[in-house]
């Protein structure tokens, strides 16, 4: 057979195979008030959400979702959110080390390219790498970052700004303030005052330029609530905000109140928007091996995902995305000497001397972490793949 005449066949099995594919292809089985939505892999999506639980590996998903089920006796929101739409793995090692920071993990998602541990937005040798949210800029589309560290923190520094040193915070407040962004929210109000009242050495008030700019600045629940501008930052906190256990309700916001302001803001353009979710406290929690505040941020993050599961069934244009920066800990419950946990025992495994849960360390680790995701090309985020992988997913899905 000639070398023409191969090329013919392969490309006719080829079409045969996707033809096959296309005809057993099952669409999601969740409904939206304009009909099924399609979960095809090649379907540009007009708005984008993506939740990131800091330091949320496979380990701490796996405990919530027995936690939740046993003891709270309600299924964990992201485990429906992943039955509902595709689930995968994602490898998270940085350029240069096998273990990535949250710098280069969230500049990973962010920007599609492996950095150096400590950069943020920024490639190894100090380049500044086109983000997310400025493709989605640069088409039009509002977007926002919102977390309950502090927003000059690594993971959403790496959407909203570039400097090649994660710690240098008031650099990346004053990106935040000279950027597009509609919505920022968090803590951090100490990296925006000068030293009379913050932490800036440079006089600069960067409460007072944000206003000027169009933004509204708000300190607390009540100035969120009050809000109804066009371009808010919320500053909760002088550092990170309080665990979610800890917070006054009537005093400082919770994931999910942040999360409704952000997307009743940000779904006033037409066309369409990007917002970042982070659930950044979970691995603070895990770094001191606290698995019970870290159950407590992981469910916050969990309730806030719900009320975007809850808008998505009216809007067929969006997409969802649920993944982590990297694992942070490693918790695992476990049998010892003692035999095996009990069931019935469930409540318990956040006591902090629950004999039947063990942590490998307190550090990262470089166990791959979940991507769930449902919406417009939600395929692209199935198999195993690595966090690179994740952005140019959300990239192509967005059509930027």
């Amino acid at each position: 057979m000639s070398g023409r005449r191969l090329l013919v066949s392969a490309i006719l099995i080829c079409f045969s195979s996707l033809a096959c594919s296309q005809a057993t292809f099952v669409k999601p089985a969740y409904e939206t008030r304009a009909g099924t939505m399609a979960g095809g892999g090649w379907l540009h999506a007009k708005s984008l959400i993506l939740f990131i639980g800091d330091g949320m590996g496979p380990e701490i998903v796996s405990i919530a979702k027995v936690y939740s089920e046993k003891a709270l006796e309600k299924p964990l929101n992201m485990v429906e959110f992943a039955n509902t739409g595709r689930a995968g793995l994602a490898s998270t090692y940085s350029n240069n080390r096998l273990v990535t920071d949250s710098a280069a993990g969230a500049t990973a998602l962010s920007t599609g390219t492996k950095t150096n541990n400590g950069k943020v937005g920024t490639a190894p040798d100090g380049a500044e790498l086109k983000n997310l949210l400025e493709r989605a800029v640069s088409k039009g589309k509002s977007v926002g970052v919102i977390t309950t560290t502090t927003i000059t923190d690594a993971t959403p520094a790496s959407f909203l700004s570039h400097v090649a040193i994660r710690a240098n915070e008031v650099d990346i407040a004053a990106q935040i303030v000279e950027g597009d962004a509609t919505v920022v929210m968090g803590g951090g109000k100490a990296y925006f005052l000068p030293s009379d009242g913050g932490k800036r050495t440079d006089g600069r008030d960067l409460v007072a330029e944000a206003k000027a700019k169009g933004f509204d600045v708000v300190f607390d629940k009540a100035g969120l609530d009050a809000f109804a501008g066009k371009r808010l930052i919320g500053l909760f906190a002088d550092e990170d905000m309080p665990y979610d256990g800890e917070r006054r309700a009537y005093e400082t916001p919770s994931l999910t109140e942040m999360f409704d302001k952000a997307l009743r803001t940000l779904t006033a353009d037409p066309d369409g928007f990007v917002l970042v979710v982070e659930g950044g406290r979970i691995d603070h929690a895990e770094h001191e091996n606290l698995l019970g505040t870290a159950l407590g941020e992981l469910l916050a993050l969990d309730a806030a995902l719900s009320h975007a599961m809850e808008y998505q069934q009216s809007d067929s244009t969006l997409t969802i995305v649920v993944t982590a920066d990297h694992d942070t800990g490693a918790p695992a419950l476990t049998s010892t000497n003692a035999g095996y946990p009990s069931i019935d025992d469930v409540a318990n495994i956040t006591g902090e001397d629950y004999g039947y849960l063990k942590w490998i360390s307190e550090g990262h680790t470089g166990t791959m972490v979940p991507i769930f995701a449902r919406g417009p090309g939600q395929d692209l985020f199935a198999g195993i793949k690595d966090n690179t992988d994740t952005n140019r997913a959300m990239v192509m899905v967005l059509g930027l």
